[in-house]
């Protein structure tokens, strides 16, 4: 009897997934959980496990194509009275993975490229340029084939290409939305402080985000009005009792928005792990999906890439984002004389439906004055 796997949810709000990399082809057996499919979502990369121990009759979408929730994924042919477990109804849970497949197919006759270790954006590069990706040999890590590598296979025809089209990613487009949707929705409004850094610089070496980060969870919990959201559909206003700090981190997928659940509870050293560990997630395409949702005010290093500040724009439903520029020497007046100081400037921005400039200016007071004051910065978490 045939069985239709659907398209199962694979996380909060989404939609669609596009499908990576084929694991099996039409033909395999394939036992009960085993991996079928690697779907690219618009917050990670998912390896998703059969809910059935059958046939593959039909795969019913190619490498690159989307597919909605609840559509048809893969019609299996399983003995009549064997149901799929916890998978029976559609919805096998999925596994975030990183994108490096097996070296080896997982079964044989599996569709080209299904086992080849890469990125979504090097297996578009590899279409864009007519190159046939189990072909290539790869360089880099595990055997994993890199842009480089479809570049060198591609010859001298990458160099002649004036121009290529490649479909919008679904993390291109899902940033792209939720931006048009804070344009189009959220008033927004963005202040600015110059902090003199001097304390922040010797208080801490290496990246500033973790102390900056930490001291924004500080200044929450005072001025807990930041940590809100507008929920308009609902005519509400919701306070939130816990601070879940999302933080914009740059991958070859996109920009990720990855979120550390009660950040409260972590100190400035036990922050920067996390961050850092969230952040190689989304680079390399394990991150869960509840791992880029439920953010309740956002930060975002501008500097991080030598921006002297930047307006980001909020995620609604949140109320606040907070931009941190670069640090570097500028001419401060101190005491009425002028002095050459580490500095940077932050930048908040705000939905003014929910806060006004009164609230945040003391807010963010709060925050330049504790980032200057040596005392109040030993006393964060460490």
């Amino acid at each position: 009897m045939e069985r239709i796997f659907a398209m199962p949810d694979l996380g909060e709000g989404l939609e669609e997934g596009e499908i990576v990399a084929w694991l099996v082809a039409e033909g395999d057996a394939v036992e009960l959980n085993q991996p079928l499919v690697e779907i690219e979502t618009a917050k990670a990369v998912v390896e998703v496990p059969s809910p059935y121990a059958g046939v593959v009759s039909t795969l019913h979408a190619a490498v690159g194509e989307s597919v909605v929730v609840g559509g048809a994924l893969v019609t299996f042919s399983v003995a009549a009275g064997v149901g799929g477990g916890r998978g029976s109804a559609g919805q096998s849970p999925p596994n975030p993975r990183s994108t490096t497949a097996a070296p080896f197919p997982p079964s044989g006759g599996s569709s080209p490229g299904a086992s080849v270790g890469a990125t979504p954006a090097v297996r578009k590069l590899s279409r864009d340029l007519g190159v046939d990706i189990s072909s290539v040999v790869g360089t880099g890590p595990a055997g994993r084939v890199t842009r480089e590598d479809v570049e060198a296979a591609a010859g001298g025809d990458a160099g002649s290409v004036a121009y290529s089209d490649e479909p919008i990613s679904s993390v291109r487009r899902a940033v792209a939305e939720n931006l048009t949707r804070a344009v189009r929705e959220v008033p927004l409004v963005t202040t600015f402080r110059t902090v003199d850094c001097s304390a922040l610089t010797a208080f801490h070496e290496g990246s500033p985000l973790p102390v900056v980060a930490r001291a924004l969870v500080e200044v929450v919990s005072r001025h807990p009005s930041l940590n809100a959201s507008f929920l308009a559909d609902r005519g509400a206003i919701r306070r939130h009792s816990v601070v879940n700090l999302g933080v914009a981190a740059q991958t070859e997928r996109g920009l990720v928005v990855v979120v550390v659940k009660d950040a409260a509870s972590h100190g400035i050293a036990s922050l920067a792990e996390e961050i850092s560990r969230l952040a190689a997630a989304a680079r390399d395409g394990s991150l869960k999906p509840e791992e880029a949702s439920g953010a309740t005010i956002s930060i975002s290093n501008t500097g991080s890439y030598g921006s002297e500040f930047g307006t980001p724009l909020l995620v609604p439903p949140q109320g606040a984002i907070l931009g941190l520029g670069r640090i570097g020497q500028r001419a401060l007046v101190v005491e009425g004389r002028v002095e050459a100081r580490p500095a940077c400037t932050i930048s908040l921005g705000f939905d003014h439906r929910l806060l006004d400039g009164y609230t945040v200016g003391l807010a963010v007071t709060d925050l330049v004055e504790l980032l200057e004051d040596p005392s109040r910065l030993a006393d964060l978490p460490a």
